[in-house]
């Protein structure tokens, strides 16, 4: 199978979707799409994307590439407008988190996704697909440490790369859009457990190079018990963890923690053990592309398809609405609603 794959956006993630494009066996370049014309000229050129396949407009990229999938990888509040018209197109969409700005946006995308049936529209979280969080996956979902009773969840990072038009730099919560949506991603996929509430409380240091909130303190509940507590910076100074962060799981049978060397180890009493990687021909990105290529040839849906991934945009929503209304909100609602659209 050869997709013709037209990638939108340019940026730090849209050039490493165009190298993953380029890579893959199944695949070829439809197109590219930046509204910047030196921009879309010098990653034109340092691809060999030919002129006739670069476009400025996300319509006529559409239009005129004659793609079969797109790759939405705009600045993230464009990613609702970018999915609804390669859908209204027929065409199928892998679009980089979140799928979209609230939950009012994704109840819209999955009406229009529910009308495209022929379509597979899937939501990249490239954090499930590394060889470190399989395996602290695959412990708990076999019940290794037993019924999982609470967790902590610590991330670390100074994020200093500067976004095109400065649009994760201004807009009003970068952090939890940008980086804890991963995180609440994970969370969900490691222990295939819902979260059912969230208590959170903004973090500003006066330091803090973005307009928005770029840190956050939470509380968060799941529905079989889990408790867990958050906490994360992209303005850290000092300590800086991976980009998985710091994972500590605590069941009956033990604690397993992800820690920083990015290894998964298993505590038992006065027993430590190293827990194997998970070996993974493809990772990341890549896996992600061929999971949606694998979803498309197949007529599935793909893992994390658009009714799975609003559970955990819904748990950004909600702690967007506790971080205004300072007390706890709960998740369940926000999916039913969504679901219902």
């Amino acid at each position: 199978m050869d997709m013709r794959v037209l990638v939108m956006g340019l940026g730090f993630f849209g050039k490493n979707w165009l190298k993953e494009v380029l890579a893959c066996t199944e695949c070829e370049v439809a197109g590219i799409v930046a509204k910047h014309p030196e921009l879309l000229a010098k990653v034109g050129e340092e691809f060999k994307v030919a002129p006739s396949k670069r476009f400025a407009t996300i319509e006529e990229g559409l239009d005129r590439s004659q793609a079969q999938a797109v790759i939405v990888a705009l600045p993230e509040m464009v990613h609702k407008a970018a999915i609804l018209a390669a859908l209204d197109r027929g065409l199928h969409v892998l679009t980089e988190k979140p799928l979209a700005m609230d939950m009012t946006e994704a109840a819209e995308v999955i009406r229009a996704a529910r009308r495209a049936k022929g379509s597979i529209l899937m939501v990249d979280q490239n954090y499930r697909w590394r060889p470190q969080t399989r395996a602290l996956r695959r412990m708990i979902r076999e019940g290794r440490i037993g019924r999982v009773a609470s967790a902590s969840y610590e991330f670390r990072q100074s994020i200093l790369r500067p976004t095109t038009d400065a649009w994760r730099e201004e807009m009003p919560h970068p952090y939890l859009h940008d980086i804890a949506i991963h995180h609440f991603d994970l969370l969900r996929a490691c222990t295939g457990q819902e979260c059912t509430e969230v208590l959170a409380v903004p973090v500003r240091p006066p330091w803090s190079w973005y307009r928005g909130l770029p840190a956050l303190d939470a509380i968060l509940t799941f529905d079989r018990g889990m408790s867990v507590s958050y906490t994360g910076t992209m303005v850290a100074r000092g300590f800086i963890t991976p980009q998985d962060g710091l994972i500590t799981i605590v069941g009956e049978g033990g604690t397993l923690r992800l820690e920083a060397d990015v290894q998964v180890r298993w505590y038992r009493d006065t027993q430590v053990e190293v827990v194997a990687p998970e070996a993974m021909p493809f990772t990341d990105t890549a896996y992600a592309l061929r999971e949606f290529l694998a979803a498309i040839r197949e007529a599935r849906r793909p893992e994390t398809d658009v009714e799975d991934n609003v559970r955990s945009l819904a748990m950004v929503a909600a702690a967007i609405a506790s971080v205004e209304k300072r007390q706890p909100v709960a998740v369940a609602p926000m999916v039913a609603d969504a679901l219902a659209a």
